[in-house]
């Protein structure tokens, strides 16, 4: 199995952002100078002051888009962990890509694409104690009884499964399935299921969890796979 991250793409991207962040400085620094101007030549406190105002705030603009570039994500540890899983199961049909974020697309902890079609990971190290009723996620702390969580996994990778299905439909290639799963990958977690709406598997009982769903059947040929491939991940 091919294990990939999308340096190549990511470092591009922070590039780009600190580029943006860098014009936004440079016309904060033109416009702060012009209402400086203003104040001295024509000696209007109003209007140089609001131009000077208009010229901090692009310069503050500016400021947290080259601090986003030098901060942006350049891989997912946990996503990684689950990929080297897959890698001792998986045979070289089988491409696992994490920490994806693409235009129109947005961000996927990781995806996996094979014979069997699309798999979109939500990957979480959370620690705790866990119930997934249907698209519900319950959590219990200090041993009372499950309460709503704050958490909804659930609800996060459907999004993700449709935002894909979507992402490849717009680029012809809407026939191939595309399914999702919730993965916990702290060994202290307690994660208990009632119908579940999106599989949840825990790292000893993924393959478990992929072999009676996901990896069921072969559903798209190698020409497809390599077309999503491609189309998600800048080779």
């Amino acid at each position: 199995m091919q294990n990939l991250n999308p340096t190549r793409i990511i470092a591009r991207r922070g590039r780009d952002i600190m580029l943006i962040g860098a014009l936004f400085l440079l016309g904060g620094l033109v416009v702060s100078g012009f209402g400086l101007l203003i104040l001295i030549v024509a000696g209007s406190n109003i209007i140089g002051i609001l131009v000077g105002i208009i010229g901090l705030v692009l310069l503050i603009v500016g400021i947290g888009f080259i601090i986003r570039g030098l901060t942006y994500r350049r891989d997912n540890e946990i996503a990684r962990v689950v990929g080297d899983t897959l890698a001792r199961e998986l045979d070289e049909k089988y491409v696992f890509i994490r920490n994806l974020s693409r235009n129109r697309l947005g961000y996927l902890d990781a995806l996996l694409l094979g014979p069997s079609g699309a798999l979109v990971f939500r990957v979480t190290d959370a620690n705790g104690i866990y119930l997934n009723e249907g698209a519900d996620w319950l959590e219990r702390k200090g041993g009372e009884t499950f309460t709503l969580s704050r958490n909804n996994w659930t609800r996060e990778c459907v999004t993700d499964v449709y935002a894909l299905r979507n992402y490849l439909g717009r680029r012809g290639l809407g026939e191939i399935p595309v399914y999702g799963v919730v993965v916990f990958t702290n060994s202290q977690t307690q994660v208990s299921t009632r119908q579940p709406v999106v599989p949840v598997a825990e790292l000893r009982t993924l393959m478990v969890v992929l072999r009676r769903e996901y990896l069921a059947e072969t559903r798209v040929t190698d020409d497809k796979v390599q077309a999503a491939t491609k189309a998600v991940y800048d080779l």
